[in-house]
């Protein structure tokens, strides 16, 4: 902690997944009963997210279509175990590392992530059949499936003995949505330190994959027009976008501004004001002028919000 603090200034604070004791009816409470954002104002949900919602200079269609992109490839993470191998303590969090203390549990928690990238694979790839639980429990296993990257943090899934163990779910943009879950798989690269994880989850609902695929090279392509149309005054308004899942809850957007960098030698995270909630650990936060670069929401400390460290790939 104390080699972070000198190097950047940052000072490590808290995780901010939900954790259910009680399992999921446990979200609705602490949606109600929530201490740090008590009446959730400055979350606007997805469905009712408009142009009026963004600060001045930014009201373009095109920002609108770029969150409304992000929104569609956000997902709910539900993780129903805690790795045995989680450390007892890491740099970039005060007091022992996330969920040290319920090792081996099945206690339910929830974060948000994001998609990344999509594979669809055929009989000729020779990848084998479809491994998630639905086809795993099939007498026809389909042989066409997909593999959905996701990016989130990596307190909320940790190794692959938890990524086996979580479900990812997406479209829960309200109530009457419930959206619809992908089956975690394994973890392809993570950085503890740095709070970020790329996390793969299995399908063999093709047009959901589908789908998937053209949001995020939508997402991708939004991105770069933003970022071209817009970094001459990025960095003065310093504007930051989130859409998350609170409390597990259906999906918000907040809006808001970073404050500060932090470097740790090549790779650095950043401080803001964009609102968050337990549950929104592993958003993305989004800042017009990186294209679309991975910063996962990691905590919350005494100076406000922070991201975990920028993905290289």
């Amino acid at each position: 902690m104390d080699t972070i603090q000198r190097k950047s200034g940052f000072v490590p604070g808290h995780h901010e997944c939900e954790i259910c004791y009680g399992g999921e009816a446990d979200l609705h409470k602490h949606y109600t009963g929530c201490k740090k954002n008590p009446g959730h104002v400055n979350f606007i949900p997805i469905n009712d997210f408009n142009l009026d919602h963004l600060p001045s200079r930014w009201r373009d269609v095109i920002m609108l279509e770029v969150i409304k992109a992000l929104s569609a490839i956000t997902v709910l993470i539900k993780v129903k175990y805690t790795s045995l191998e989680r450390p007892k303590s890491v740099p970039c969090f005060s007091g022992q590392y996330p969920f040290y203390n319920i090792r081996g549990s099945d206690v339910l928690r929830t974060g948000t992530g994001r998609v990344w990238l999509v594979f669809k694979y055929t009989e000729s790839d020779n990848k084998g059949t479809c491994p998630c639980g639905k086809c795993q429990h099939s007498d026809t296993p389909s042989k066409v499936w997909g593999k959905v990257y996701v990016r989130t943090a990596t307190h909320v899934v940790f190794d692959e003995s938890e990524a086996r163990q979580t479900r990812c779910v997406v479209g829960f943009d309200d109530n009457k949505s419930p959206g619809v879950s992908l089956d975690g798989w394994g973890v392809e690269k993570a950085d503890t330190e740095g709070d970020w994880c790329e996390f793969t989850c299995v399908s063999c609902d093709l047009e959901l994959v589908d789908e998937l695929d053209k949001m995020c090279r939508q997402f991708k392509d939004l991105c770069v027009k933003v970022r071209d149309k817009y970094e001459w005054f990025a960095d003065v308004d310093k504007l930051t976008v989130i859409v998350s899942h609170p409390h597990g809850c259906p999906k918000q957007v907040s809006v808001g501004q970073w404050t500060r960098e932090h470097w740790r030698g090549l790779s650095y995270k950043y401080t803001y004001t964009t609102c968050t909630c337990p549950g929104s650990s592993g958003a993305l936060v989004y800042r017009p002028e990186y294209g679309g670069r991975s910063h996962p929401h990691s905590g919350s400390n005494s100076v406000g919000n922070y991201s975990g460290e920028n993905v290289f790939s």
